[in-house]
């Protein structure tokens, strides 16, 4: 059993539940907009979300005179090297992957690629306390930016709403995330806007970024929807607005009962599962 703790652990530490999550979540939303994505489209998220979160970590981690208080630190700076080969490596392929994807996604893609650059130039500046929100905004554009592209100009206004509603999502996750770690971020010396706002503040703004997510869910459940002007069906939104209400209750249960999930760092483990949930969808889906 403790063997198998180690290897999640390092599953973890190295983003690949995230990345996971982020392929699984992206393909779901392809099918809720009923744009074919193919397998190079999700290889090159999965290489760009994890080059994005292998980074930022060595760069935590590389900021920290002492031994890092979280283990994924301690993991990035004692690994720093080869992960950094492994990093090159998987740019190199990502880059020759993408050259061959579809216009539309490519431009986008590199506008996603600038934006990026932007975020780590001002990750260099000690008082740069937005990360959370920079980092859901590029996440919600990865995991949007096939699917949305492929079927642009055929996709309803209440469909669109889902890009606002993941971004609302992967925002709370990051700062429940935030409000938990938030010692040893102060350790370790870094910021986030949970440090920047205070423990109340953050808490109040939690709460208000989940009762949003779940007011557009339930709104988007109840819109009068008519399938010949919208060109959008009325089941799969309900399922997949289903879904995300799932999310945010789970994202809610960890945040209210935190001393249960504070233990072994539980709440990581579920918060980061929560983008496993969106399979439901690809299952749904593939019997209609």
């Amino acid at each position: 059993m403790s063997g198998n703790s180690n290897l999640y652990k390092i599953f973890q530490a190295l983003s690949l539940d995230i990345v996971l999550g982020a392929v699984i979540f992206s393909y779901a939303i392809s099918l809720y907009f009923q744009s074919p994505i193919s397998y190079s489209a999700l290889t090159c998220l999965a290489i760009a979300i994890w080059l994005i979160y292998t980074a930022d970590h060595l760069l935590d981690a590389q900021k920290t005179i002492d031994k890092p208080a979280t283990f994924r630190h301690q993991f990035h700076k004692q690994f720093r090297k080869p992960l950094v080969v492994m990093a090159v490596l998987l740019l190199l392929i990502g880059a020759v992957i993408a050259y061959f994807l579809p216009r539309v996604i490519l431009y986008n893609g590199l506008v996603g690629v600038l934006l990026t650059g932007i975020y780590f130039l001002l990750l260099q500046s000690k008082s740069f306390w937005q990360k959370e929100v920079c980092v859901a905004i590029g996440y919600t554009w990865g995991i949007c930016l096939a699917p949305v592209c492929i079927n642009w100009g055929q996709l309803a206004l209440v469909q669109l709403l889902l890009i606002p509603q993941v971004f609302l999502l992967v925002f709370a996750n990051l700062l429940i995330f935030s409000w938990f770690d938030m010692s040893n971020d102060k350790q370790d010396g870094h910021q986030s806007m949970v440090i920047r706002w205070g423990e109340k503040r953050a808490r109040i703004g939690i709460i208000l970024i989940i009762v949003a997510g779940v007011l557009l869910s339930l709104f988007t459940m109840v819109f009068p929807l008519h399938e010949n002007n919208t060109g959008a069906e009325a089941e799969p939104m309900h399922i997949m607005e289903a879904i995300l209400l799932l999310m945010f209750g789970i994202l809610w249960l960890i945040f209210k009962n935190h001393p249960f999930f504070r233990k072994n760092e539980a709440y990581r483990v579920i918060g980061d599962g929560i983008f496993f949930i969106p399979v439901l969808f690809i299952l749904y889906a593939s019997q209609h």
